[in-house]
């Protein structure tokens, strides 16, 4: 992955110095990012801070351009440390999600077999309606602007919906 430094504008009370040591030094940060963090998008997201600190904090800049480059590199490694705190409570929050996924039913006070496969018949469009009304509690005209369709369409929808699973229901209840 490689960084267009020219591409990067900066306000023009910036101009000169800091811009210039801003182009010289971003490549550089962004190769350390990319050694360090995957995928490319978290490298570029790790720079974008780090370039966003060395703009913020342009007034304590060392003047020393060999200075600048280590004090640049200490904010690059602290954004990396905050990178990293960040991923891992993430992956844990995520575990611990996916945790009580596996005990959670899909339905609300429902262990129906037949009602879920029922439900899984249904286009998904048709499904997300459904949930919203019956699980979530919402009415048909405010799922329905949730999915993107007219109230009215969401009406006819929902009956479309309703009939089809008592259908399919009562199929499976005879059988």
């Amino acid at each position: 992955m490689t960084y267009d430094s020219a591409r990067i504008v900066l306000p023009e009370s910036l101009a000169g110095d800091v811009e210039a040591f801003i182009r010289l030094i971003a490549d550089e940060l962004l190769a350390y990012f990319a050694r360090r963090v995957t995928p490319d998008e978290d490298a570029a997201d790790c720079l974008s801070e780090t370039l966003l600190v060395v703009w913020q904090r342009r007034d304590k800049l060392p003047e020393e351009h060999g200075v600048r480059r280590a004090w640049s590199y200490g904010v690059a490694h602290r954004v990396l440390a905050a990178h990293r705190r960040h991923r891992v409570r993430r992956l844990a929050l995520t575990g611990r999600l996916r945790d009580e996924l596996r005990v959670w039913p899909i339905a609300p006070e429902s262990s129906d077999d037949a009602a879920i496969t029922a439900l899984a018949s249904l286009s998904a469009r048709d499904q997300e309606l459904v949930t919203l009304v019956v699980w979530e509690g919402l009415s048909i005209a405010e799922a329905g602007s949730i999915i993107g369709i007219r109230p009215e369409a969401a009406r006819a929808r929902y009956s479309r919906a309703r009939r089809s699973l008592r259908t399919r229901l009562s199929r499976d209840i005879r059988s």
